[in-house]
């Protein structure tokens, strides 16, 4: 009896490589996982499948086999051509009984004439049979081992600078697939540029991460006509808290002429609190019902900076009068400022933000900075959709705690560790509260 040990990436691979060396005739003795390249570099190389296997035809080569005739009984052809089908038979039977779950025998059957054919049966060891349970569950593993090969390399193989930014990052909501291109983009271009270190691979992956999102900049007057801002969003985002920034930001701090405009006239403590930030800053204000009577008011008062609108929602009678402005009113010089909650869920805000994506001139403006640490939600929903960012809000004071967004701080805070994040979100918010006035008895809505 021959007995071989065989290499092959598949089970088929290799019992295709058992027929062509030990023949049809030949039975399985064992298969089992194991790596390449001994015990040394057991972990850098792949699996393969070692099968044992065993034939009575010792010493021969099969490609090229010719069966042996009885001198006493001549074969016929047609006795030839029966042989060589049982051949192929007895191969597939044997492949049949070792995948079959439960297995404890292997047929084997040796032909040497049709007219007298004998079975024999090999007895194998059930242990030393996989069943076909174990081995689809053992190339399920190899498989997705296989699969995130590419996503361990960052972690397993680089220094532990890169695996920190990389928990960072999806511990703040960022999904893995993004962080994983994000990283080996940073890499390849440190790489390339010579030896680095760790705060020079913090910048790159700062690079990175601020290309891939878009920023609209501030609000810009429109060629004899003010600018028009829309503010539209889902209750309790905190729309009225963003007018009232924006409205003293570019009034007290730009010094520039701006009048707003309320649509809610569902909540009556909404209107009143526009109203009375309105009073404090000094600024004109309005409660419409229609939209032509805001294009009626914008026609007769074309001398004023910024108009800022307040919408009531983004149920469908709030998304058709966002529409019937935008016939109404220069197409140049409206922007309409998705306000969402940095701390919903991604899923979410993705979908709010498709489903309002033909307003013109889509902005996202996102608020309470201050009550989450998942910053990598905003870049995910700016990123997946391609929507630009134009300001968010960073805390309730009105004036300041309020900015135009930028990729590159957003790329900062996504990079830098926790403490230093609220530090970023401090000093930022400091700054801006000493340059302006504070707006007494406005109170502090944040709805």
């Amino acid at each position: 009896m021959k007995v071989k040990t065989f290499h092959a990436l598949t089970m088929q691979d290799a019992m295709r490589d058992i027929k062509e060396e030990l023949g049809p005739d030949a039975i399985i003795l064992s298969a089992k996982e194991v790596r390449e390249g001994g015990r040394i570099l057991q972990a850098f190389n792949r699996p393969v499948l070692e099968v044992m296997a065993a034939s009575d035809q010792d010493g021969q080569h099969f490609p090229q086999r010719r069966e042996k005739v009885h001198p006493a009984s001549p074969v016929k052809p047609s006795d030839a051509g029966a042989d060589a089908a049982l051949s192929a038979q007895t191969f597939q039977q044997t492949l049949q009984g070792m995948l079959k779950p439960n297995s404890e025998t292997t047929t084997r059957t040796v032909g040497k004439r049709a007219a007298s054919l004998k079975r024999s049966v090999v007895q194998v060891k059930p242990k030393r049979l996989p069943h076909l349970q174990t081995v689809m569950n053992e190339l399920g593993c190899l498989l997705e081992n296989l699969s995130r090969e590419d996503s361990r390399m960052i972690e397993g193989r680089l220094s532990p600078m890169p695996m920190s930014l990389c928990r960072l990052l999806i511990e703040q909501g960022m999904n893995r697939s993004t962080v994983d291109v994000l990283l080996k983009e940073a890499c390849k271009t440190e790489q390339a540029a010579g030896p680095y270190d760790d705060e020079s691979l913090r910048r790159a992956l700062q690079r990175e991460i601020a290309k891939r999102v878009r920023t609209s900049g501030p609000l810009q007057k429109a060629e004899g006509y003010p600018s028009i801002g829309l503010l539209i969003g889902p209750s309790g985002a905190g729309k009225t808290s963003a007018v009232a920034k924006l409205a003293s930001h570019y009034r007290l701090e730009q010094r520039r002429s701006v009048a707003l405009i309320t649509f809610d006239m569902y909540r009556e403590t909404a209107v009143e609190q526009v109203r009375r930030y309105a009073k404090v800053v000094g600024v004109p204000f309005a409660c419409a019902v229609s939209a032509r009577q805001v294009h009626e008011g914008l026609r007769r008062h074309t001398r004023v900076d910024l108009v800022l609108i307040d919408m009531p929602g983004i149920g469908p009678r709030d998304l058709a009068l966002a529409h019937e402005l935008r016939l109404l009113l220069p197409k140049e010089a409206v922007t309409t400022h998705l306000v969402l909650q940095a701390s919903t869920r991604e899923q979410e805000l993705c979908r709010i933000t498709r489903r309002l994506s033909d307003l013109p001139q889509l902005r996202l403006l996102f608020t309470k900075l201050d009550e989450t640490e998942s910053f990598g939600t905003i870049f995910e929903v700016a990123h997946q959709t391609g929507v630009p960012l134009s300001y968010w809000s960073i805390g309730r004071r009105v004036p300041g705690d309020i900015e135009v967004a930028s990729s590159e701080r957003l790329a900062a805070l996504l990079t830098a560790e926790r403490s230093a994040q609220s530090q970023l979100l401090v000093n930022r918010s400091v700054q801006s509260s000493e340059t302006a006035p504070a707006l007494m008895g406005a109170g502090t809505h944040h709805g």
